[in-house]
């Protein structure tokens, strides 16, 4: 298999993928004669740290530079001698099996301190230098800090946080990025050429992304589907040697949840569990894909500001998904998938993949109203009837209705006035009414703080045709809720947050209902003074009439 990563290793800063930030300051730096005594080069590894490094070295070194230019000959007898890494000026030291002291004391110290043999600068590249040990560290920090002029010091490390800090600030410090994968692309098609071999671009486009932004993998992979020996090779050719990956697949599914197709979306699933597909990674290829449809339909460009990109194929796709699909359903689909992925594997392999899909399909416009319905309705309600709430909390004050042991007729007046509401609220369950129940009491104690502490101890039933219904215990708490200035408030709070007209139905509950007490010697319980414990007395204080007004006013038995 050819060393494709050491054949084409750049000798140039264009020839350099990516990195554009970084190599602009180093040529301008060596244009004007001011290059630097330490630079740390740290980032991800593969994505060219050590070949600046070599270039840097190269540049700083040629025979033939002219002043003002900074790029290498690259033909000059030192630049080739730097090619083959025969230079006696330029060192390269890999820190992890050099890590102790008495390694950095023999090979960088004392031979710094001689003038370059037959180069202009003698220059130490320190690969993975966070391998040092700590008193390694502490020997080279003195000589980083004041080199003498004709040496330079690059180090190069993938964990720039196991560096001291000591050391990182006597350094002109890079931070390489991952490269894109357009520009992998772009350098395996050089290659390609070169090499008089004819590749698939879908081939191309799959390797630049198994890499992951890396280039040395990159071209690794290349180097093993360049070996199957022919001088065109396909999709199928190479599919004999790249792990398969599931881009159309993957696309495919989200198309069919973006047309609510869940037969489609079964049928596919189904084929590629008779195929043998792995779940858990082609779950995690739709994961990728529903990402960027995400990030594009959040903020156009920005998936490609983070690297995310598939290929110009699969961009297109993506690109019309984002569109047709919409965010709103995307993140539906992410969370859900996202939840599927860290779930434990069962027998039947496809069978939650299966019930996801059907989810998404079937439900996901009723789930997505659940959680965003009642925003949208309360602008909605707005929007029609400004000019015509302050008429119903008008109506709903001058003519408040008297409470009556009839709820009955209680409840089909309200239901009259419902009707000549122009919108009224959806109806919801006893236990959709919980959940939104807190955001009803946060509302009121904003207004009127007692009244949030009445309606804890109230139980709001069905929402149904506009009327809510309120059970209380205590009269005199539904009595204060009928209040038509109480009434008014409460309706106005609960119009903000059901999203339309809500009127109230306060009832009675009557097998739980107690009058107010009026406490006496003979109601207070009895104290036993057999008791040795000191909390017992305060416990039995909580019991019988006492405990039953504790718990709805608060407090504690002193």
């Amino acid at each position: 298999m050819p060393t494709l990563y050491r054949d084409y290793r750049p000798q140039k800063f264009s020839d350099i993928l990516g990195q554009n930030h970084l190599k602009i300051t180093l040529q301008n730096e060596i244009a004007q004669d001011k290059i630097g005594q330490a630079y740390l080069f740290c980032g991800p590894r593969a994505v060219g740290k050590t070949s600046m490094a070599r270039v840097l070295a190269q540049t700083v070194n040629c025979e033939k530079r002219k002043n003002g230019e900074s790029e290498p000959c690259g033909k000059c007898n030192t630049c080739l001698a730097i090619q083959k890494g025969s230079f006696m000026d330029v060192m390269e030291i890999d820190a992890a099996s050099n890590t102790g002291v008495d390694n950095v004391r023999d090979n960088i110290i004392s031979s710094a301190r001689l003038a370059p043999s037959s180069g202009k600068m003698r220059v130490y590249i320190i690969d993975e230098v966070h391998m040092l040990s700590i008193s390694a560290f502490n020997a080279l920090l003195k000589i980083i800090e004041e080199p003498p002029q004709h040496v330079l010091f690059i180090l190069c490390t993938t964990e720039v946080h196991k560096v001291p800090a000591t050391i990182i600030s006597r350094c002109q410090r890079f931070d390489f990025k991952r490269i894109s994968p357009a520009e992998i692309v772009k350098k395996l098609s050089f290659i390609a050429s070169q090499e008089k071999i004819e590749i698939d671009r879908i081939v191309l486009d799959d390797i630049a992304r198994q890499s992951g932004g890396h280039l040395r993998d990159a071209e690794s992979i290349l180097g093993q589907v360049l070996a199957i020996g022919s001088k065109k090779i396909s999709v199928e050719e190479a599919g004999l040697v790249l792990p398969h990956h599931h881009n159309q697949e993957a696309i495919a599914l989200i198309e069919a949840l973006a047309k609510k197709n869940a037969g489609a979306a079964v049928t596919l699933i189904n084929q590629l569990a008779d195929s043998g597909v792995n779940f858990k990674s082609f779950i995690a290829e739709v994961l990728l894909m529903l990402r960027k449809i995400m990030l594009q339909s959040a903020q156009p460009g920005l998936a490609e500001k983070l690297g995310l990109d598939f290929g110009e194929q699969v961009e297109i796709q993506i690109s019309r998904l984002a569109s047709e699909y919409g965010l709103d359903n995307c993140l539906l689909a992410l969370r859900r998938f996202l939840n599927l992925s860290q779930e434990r594997p069962v027998d039947l392999a496809q069978l939650p993949l299966e019930i996801a899909v059907v989810e998404l399909c079937l439900d996901s416009e009723q789930k997505i109203n659940q959680n965003h319905s009642y925003k949208n309705l309360t602008q909605i309600t707005k929007s029609i009837s400004s000019n015509k709430s302050e008429e119903v909390i008008e109506k709903n004050s001058a003519t408040p209705i008297k409470a009556s042991a009839d709820s009955k007729n209680f409840s089909e007046s309200k239901v009259m006035d419902k009707t000549d509401s122009v919108s009224i609220a959806p109806n919801l369950s006893a236990s959709e009414i919980s959940e939104r129940w807190p955001e009803v009491l946060v509302k009121i104690k904003k207004h009127n703080h007692s009244l949030s502490f009445v309606l804890q101890n109230s139980e709001p039933q069905d929402l149904c045709d506009g009327v809510l219904s309120l059970r209380f215990r205590y009269k005199f708490h539904r009595d204060r809720i009928l209040d038509s200035s109480i009434r008014s408030l409460m309706e106005s709070s609960l119009a903000d947050v059901f999203g339309g007209k809500v009127s109230i139905d306060a009832i009675l509950d009557e097998s739980r209902s107690v009058e107010a007490p009026i406490l006496e010697d003979s109601d207070l319980p009895v104290v036993e003074h057999n008791h040795k414990k000191e909390g017992s007395t305060a416990k039995s204080l909580d019991d019988g009439v006492l405990g039953s007004l504790l718990a709805t006013f608060g407090g504690e038995a002193v």
